[in-house]
């Protein structure tokens, strides 16, 4: 995968983030679609962190890896909301910990997840910025009886989401054109 196909990959999956519309995205990788995994993500991570988006790879085996991406502050605030601290508490989160320690347990949930095979950690859907009674709708219902469908399933409030979806798809779009209009992904970064 060529420097461009990277860049237009993170820009599909992240755009919303990058800008800082979005807490967080998360993007699965195939390595073996690269030619060295490790050294494209490492290239590009001071470039993320001086524009305020960290990474952290939730989960990274020989063929695969989840990598998410992140504004801190922006996280650290969703996730201190009332109702989501409520729906964290039930899979071991504690109101106290930091942020640092919520994403660790989230990383080792879904090491935990992936190497079992099973199902996915759902409150996951809180870490990206999902609404909260979203995601315990979705954990609730098991995916099904839901209002509409866009980034995730939507259980309440249709109308909000639906605005928020047309929202990062506007901004995905403008992110992808002016990429491939040419402009470095550090500059577009940097008009932030």
């Amino acid at each position: 995968m060529t420097t461009a196909d990277f860049e237009e990959l993170l820009a599909h999956q992240c755009a919303p983030t990058f800008i800082g519309l979005k807490a967080a995205s998360l993007v699965a990788f195939q390595k073996n679609r690269f030619d060295d995994f490790d050294a494209q993500l490492a290239d590009y991570e001071p470039c993320f962190a001086c524009h305020g988006v960290l990474m952290l790879r939730l989960l990274d085996e020989e063929s695969r890896a989840l990598v998410l991406f992140y504004r801190a502050d922006v996280l650290d605030g969703i996730l201190r909301q009332r109702d989501a601290q409520t729906l964290l508490r039930r899979y071991g989160y504690r109101p106290s910990d930091s942020l640092s320690a919520m994403l660790g347990r989230l990383r080792r949930r879904v090491q935990l997840y992936a190497g079992a095979s099973k199902d996915f950690p759902h409150e996951i859907g809180l870490f990206l910025g999902y609404p909260p009674h979203d995601v315990r709708g979705f954990i609730e219902h098991k995916g099904r009886g839901f209002l509409c469908c866009g980034l995730w399933k939507v259980y309440a409030d249709a109308d909000t989401s639906m605005t928020l979806f047309k929202r990062y798809a506007d901004c995905t779009a403008r992110f992808c054109t002016r990429l491939a209009s040419g402009v470095p992904m550090a500059d577009i970064l940097e008009a932030v």
